[in-house]
């Protein structure tokens, strides 16, 4: 399994709004077969922390939203244009992202599926601050649903989260740390989902200032999809706009 680490996923993602249901979704099994995949299969069937979070609307299409998150590295770019966040992102492979959020966590991620409104993230990294260095693993199961209310569009996701503590003390009392393992990663995506509103306001507002704030001769390709995406579609293309992005 390519990646060394955890951060990314509790920065990068604005999926949460942590109503807990007693129903989860679960985790598509084909994705925890094989030898690669023995790290993620620790993750899901002994995590620290698992949470299923329900009911977070974010506004807009669902096509945008998705092509922004399997974009990370364009939309942090996008992200600091406005001033809504310092997160840096590089892409380092096909389906790769590292990112550091200057706050402690830093990371690599992958992407094991993406398609019909469905998205499977698994991450590993550390959460350092001063001389305290704790290695950890995320896996995420993302469900997104376009809606719309009157006149507007929004997207309502559920999510599945499973949190990994890399640490022999933390693992090894996890019933114990479960709790405080389970408010950092609250906390954490909370903030970025106040982030990604914040952006997305921004873009359906007016998208070409932050298009036109983006480093010189960077993005276009992502700025022309985009700025595609964005355009209100015809009553003929209607009901046509949601991509499916093979990356399995």
């Amino acid at each position: 399994m390519r990646g060394k680490k955890i951060g990314l996923f509790l920065v990068l993602f604005p999926l949460a709004a942590l109503a807990t249901e007693v129903t989860a979704l679960p985790f598509p099994e084909d994705l925890l077969r094989g030898e690669e995949r023995q790290s993620v299969k620790e993750v899901v069937e002994e995590s620290t922390a698992h949470q299923q979070m329900n009911g977070l609307r974010l506004p807009g299409r669902q096509d945008v939203i998705m092509y922004l998150l399997m974009h990370p590295d364009f939309t942090a770019s996008l992200g600091r244009a406005a001033g809504v966040s310092q997160y840096t992102v590089e892409r380092r492979g096909e389906v790769e992202y590292w990112a550091n959020d200057h706050e402690g966590l830093e990371g690599l991620i992958e992407v094991l599926h993406a398609q019909n409104g469905k998205l499977v993230l698994y991450a590993e990294g550390k959460y350092q601050s001063g001389i305290i260095r704790i290695p950890g693993r995320l896996a995420l199961v993302v469900h997104a649903s376009e809606r719309k209310d009157q006149e507007s569009f929004y997207v309502e996701n559920s999510v599945s989260s499973y949190v990994r503590v890399d640490s022999p003390l933390f693992h090894g009392l996890r019933f114990l740390f479960r709790p405080l393992v389970a408010h950092a990663a609250e906390k954490r995506i909370r903030r970025f989902f106040d982030t990604i509103n914040r952006l997305l306001t921004e873009l359906h507002q007016d998208p070409e200032p932050l298009f036109q704030a983006l480093p010189p001769n960077t993005w276009q390709q992502e700025v022309d999809e985009l700025r595609r995406l964005l355009t209100p579609p015809s009553t003929s293309s209607a009901g046509a706009r949601t991509p499916n992005i093979p990356y399995e």
